[in-house]
């Protein structure tokens, strides 16, 4: 029973407070997909508010004088704009029925909000949609008629979130295994499953991509896909989508984005070191003895760019030496680069964060030979080399570098 307690929650999560304004990943994606500009009219939300008193007691904040308030909102298109409010009305556990009243610009995402409590989206495909919430009903919460593009929407926010919710798991789990070094059986184990679960969270996206009878709908489904799918299928199921709806503004939108993304992605690629032979780099360790990044080579070897006085680095440094903790005896070791001025700072840093690895510096601050071999401009900043001596990745931190490793280290 607790897993169908979340879809509504999860959505509320994310829709909570927003009476001016939304926030969040799918806040983010009704306002990029709504409000085509096609058309005027009116639409009606009617609809009926049952067992009052679970609201009360699962938002207490919602209540004032034993009423609460619901609103209706319009979400302007490509988030240029905040919601609009069309209509309120109050409600009590004994006059709990409502009418929502307002002139619609086009066809779009509409919102129906409890004050300080739950949102519920709505596709105004018919100006008059009856809307029955009810959060005692543990399978349904809310119901929708007249409307077949919110039913399909609502079915998917459900069916989404019990598969998100299950993928999440599967990461909490994976990272609490991490955090206390666990066998690499029980890792493996938990990677399998967190694929799993990734791959069904990919996998009813596109299914329900299939079955999708509404242009918003699928705008929707693919802003949210968008996160998870691999760029290649996220393309290919967009392109299939516009191939159906070529007129639809929503879908267009999401389409220039990908391109601005793909832009953005090329231009990176153009100055990053990933690909590329890593250059010779040789300071002195602590001992004054020269260290080369050459003497390496056969390994797998992060590049760690750091410094005692920067303060991300030594809250990114725990991420580092759990890192080195779970594959030190697997081929794998790091190499780290200091821009400190002072010998003392450097070697008390290691010594305070742990960091029981080769570490070199030419204490030259920012006019270390490094920066001027690797041309970052910031730290903490790191390269990841392959026994090659080929750069494999770049800029890794927290669970990104663990999730590499995992992928590359055998």
């Amino acid at each position: 029973m607790a897993a169908k307690t979340k879809p509504l929650f999860y959505y509320e999560t994310l829709f909570m407070k927003i009476q001016y304004k939304l926030i969040g990943m799918i806040a983010a994606l009704v306002a990029l997909i709504s409000c085509k500009q096609t058309k005027t009219g009116s639409l009606a939300v009617s609809g009926e508010v049952k067992n009052v008193e679970a609201i009360m007691a699962q938002f207490p904040e919602t209540f004032r004088n034993d009423s609460l308030k619901l609103f209706l909102f319009e979400i302007p298109f490509g988030n240029e704009t905040a919601p609009v409010q069309l209509d309120s009305v109050y409600i009590t556990s004994s006059r709990n029925t409502f009418v929502l009243k307002g002139q619609v610009k086009g066809e779009g995402l509409y919102d129906v909000m409890i004050e300080n409590g739950p949102m519920i989206p709505l596709v105004n495909d018919n100006n008059e949609i009856r809307l029955t919430i009810d959060l005692a009903d543990k399978d349904k919460y809310y119901t929708v008629e007249g409307s077949a593009a919110s039913a399909q929407l609502r079915d998917f926010i459900f069916g989404y979130s019990e598969k998100s919710n299950a993928a999440n798991d599967t990461f909490k789990k994976l990272d609490s295994l991490k955090m206390y070094n666990a066998s690499d059986s029980l890792l493996l184990k938990a990677t399998n499953e967190k694929n799993n679960s990734l791959t069904a969270v990919n996998d009813y996206l596109k299914t329900f991509l299939s079955s999708i009878e509404h242009p918003i709908v699928a705008a929707f489904v693919l802003g949210t896909g968008s996160n998870t799918l691999p760029e290649n299928e996220y393309e290919s199921s967009l392109d299939k989508m516009i191939g159906k709806y070529p007129s639809d503004t929503s879908l267009q939108f999401l389409k220039k984005q990908l391109d601005i993304r793909k832009t953005a992605i090329a231009q990176t690629q153009q100055t990053s070191w990933v690909g590329k032979q890593a250059p010779e780099l040789a300071m002195p360790d602590a001992n004054g003895k020269s260290i080369s990044l050459s003497s390496f080579k056969g390994k797998y070897v992060l590049v760690d760019f750091w410094a005692s006085w920067c303060r991300p680095c030594r809250v990114e440094n725990p991420n580092v030496v759990r890192a080195y903790n779970a594959f030190k005896n697997k081929n794998f070791t790091i190499l780290g680069v200091s821009l400190d001025k002072e010998k003392s700072d450097w070697l008390q840093a290691i010594k305070e964060d742990h960091l029981d690895w080769t570490h070199i510096s030419d204490l030259a601050y920012w006019n270390s030979a490094s920066v001027d071999i690797f041309k970052f401009e910031g730290i903490p900043y790191n390269v990841l080399i392959d026994p090659q001596g080929v750069i494999i990745a770049e800029g890794l931190r927290g669970a990104e570098l663990m999730e590499k490793l995992e992928e590359v280290v055998k």
